[in-house]
């Protein structure tokens, strides 16, 4: 069994480094191989075997800030060259635009459609405010006919009125 301690130094990362992967994306391999004695952490064979396989996979190490400076680039970060991750990103990039034109397109065509919606409803706001303007002028000239013909009956109500009590004073007698 050894420690966090000891595996980092024989893989050449920081221990910070070998604990992140414990605690993070091997955490369900590792997790019964790792033993707490007396407060240090301990990991058996096969759990250190697993961490080790784990960061020789990457062929990335992330060592000390020094150590970062003071090798070569190329030895630092592996022997091989990124070109196997920089097809992936850029095929990525080129699926990912791909889907942000398509998204565009649909954001224009919405906005195109509100912009009808909107244009509609417009016209149509248009058209019941001059329905509405109609229905008043119509009201008023059917309020100003009734008013004038209840005018007109209510004095031919009062001239028949006062013609009849004048041909009750005077006696003209009507014939039937």
């Amino acid at each position: 069994m050894k420690t966090i301690k000891q595996i980092a130094d024989e893989v050449g990362v920081s221990k910070q480094s070998v604990y992140k992967r414990i605690k993070g994306s091997l955490y369900t391999d590792v997790a019964p191989y790792v033993h707490t004695i007396n407060g240090v952490v301990y990991i058996s064979e096969q759990g250190e075997t697993i961490i080790i396989k784990a960061f020789s996979e990457k062929n990335i190490y992330k060592r000390a800030h020094t150590y970062a400076h003071t090798k070569p680039y190329a030895e630092y970060i592996g022997v091989h060259t990124d070109n196997d991750e920089i097809t992936f990103l850029r095929e990525q990039n080129k699926t990912l635009l791909e889907q942000l034109t398509i998204k565009d397109k649909q954001l224009e065509e919405e906005r195109n459609h509100g912009r009808e919606q909107a244009d509609k409803l417009s016209d149509l706001a248009v058209q019941l405010a001059e329905l509405t303007r109609n229905n008043q002028l119509l009201l008023g000239a059917e309020q100003r006919r009734l008013s004038s013909a209840l005018l007109i009956d209510s004095e031919n109500e009062e001239q028949q009125k006062k013609g009849g009590i004048l041909q009750r004073l005077f006696g003209k007698k009507s014939v039937n």
